[in-house]
Order: C-alpha cells, then sequence, then structure tokens
C-alpha cells in the first residue's frame, strides 16, 4: 500500500510538473504573440503639404484632360509677390512633374519668353493678363497661389484655373510650416 502511495504521489508530481511546464511554455509563447501585437506597426510618414496639393491639383477629372500647364509666382493677399511666392511655387511644379497627370512647363526656362511678351509668371492673376499668359506659354490650365501667413507659417491657397474660359477647374489649401 505504501509502494502504491509513493507511485501515486510520483504520478502526480510528474504530471504537475508537466502541467507547470506546459502553462510556463503557454505563457511565454503568448507573451511573445500578444507583445508583436501591442508593438505599434510602422506608421506611414505624413505626406508634405506641398505634395498634398500637387496629388490634390493632379486628380483626375471626368470631363477635363488638360495637357499644358506652368505655375504662378504665389502671390500675398494684396496681389503683390509673396516673399515665400517663388519657392512655394518653384516646390509645387516639382510635385506636379512627379506626379505625372500634366505637361509642366519649367518656370524659369519660360520667363525669357514672357518678358519679351511684357509679362512675367509674377503678374497679377487677372483673366486678361492669365490667357495673354497662356496664348504665349499655349497653355491649358494655370495654377495661380495666394500665401497668408499665419503663426509659424503659411496658407497655401491653389487654384487649377482654365485659360480659355477663367473657370476654376480644382482649387485647394494647405499649411505650411515655416522654420524660421
Amino acid at each position: 500500500m505504501e509502494n502504491r502511495f509513493m507511485n501515486m504521489l510520483l504520478r502526480l508530481g510528474w504530471n504537475l510538473l508537466f502541467r507547470v511546464f506546459t502553462l510556463l511554455l503557454i505563457g511565454i509563447f503568448s507573451a511573445c504573440y500578444l507583445g508583436e501585437e501591442r508593438e505599434s506597426k510602422p506608421k506611414k510618414p505624413p505626406t508634405p503639404p506641398l505634395e498634398q496639393l500637387a496629388v490634390s491639383l493632379s486628380e483626375r477629372g471626368l470631363y477635363f484632360h488638360p495637357e499644358r500647364l506652368v505655375v504662378l509666382t504665389f502671390l500675398d493677399n494684396e496681389g503683390k509677390k509673396s516673399p515665400y511666392g517663388e519657392i512655394l511655387a518653384e516646390k509645387l511644379t516639382t510635385e506636379l512633374v512627379k506626379k505625372d497627370r500634366y505637361l509642366v512647363l519649367d518656370r524659369l526656362a519660360n520667363q525669357k519668353v514672357l518678358k519679351e511678351a511684357g509679362l512675367s509668371l509674377d503678374s497679377p492673376t487677372d483673366t486678361a493678363t492669365l490667357r495673354k499668359i497662356g496664348e504665349v506659354l499655349k497653355l491649358d490650365v494655370i495654377i495661380t497661389g495666394i500665401v497668408t501667413p499665419y503663426q509659424d507659417g503659411v496658407f497655401v491657397n491653389t487654384r487649377l484655373i482654365e485659360i480659355k474660359t477663367g473657370l476654376i477647374l480644382k482649387a485647394d489649401e494647405v499649411y505650411v510650416r515655416i522654420d524660421g
């Protein structure tokens, strides 16, 4: 009887040891698995504001498929050249070219042609002037922009304007932080 009792205790000991070991392994594996789940996936970096504008202005419309465009120098609220107007227009030009949606004319290369016609990329954005720029450069659309300072950056409002009609086909706005 004593021998049987010892065998039973021995079996219970091994059984208990096996269960503890199994629970320990399950605990380790589940902790590893749950730990992976808790880790956040790498976040996609936010899209830079001027790239957002380029994407928005490049989205294909149902009825309109322009071929040629140029980005004018962005102006301030009073219609004067903004201190950030040229650099923002250049950066937007680059982003538009990357989107491969339009035939984008180089701003610097076309300044001479415009100057000979008495125009410039810094011209006011009245309809008559936009038409003249469009005729000289054989454009379908023009992108204009207004830069408004706000806190530690600027709001950039852009418009995609059809040359023939003067209609605004698309418009968008982003906030660009200016490190200064």
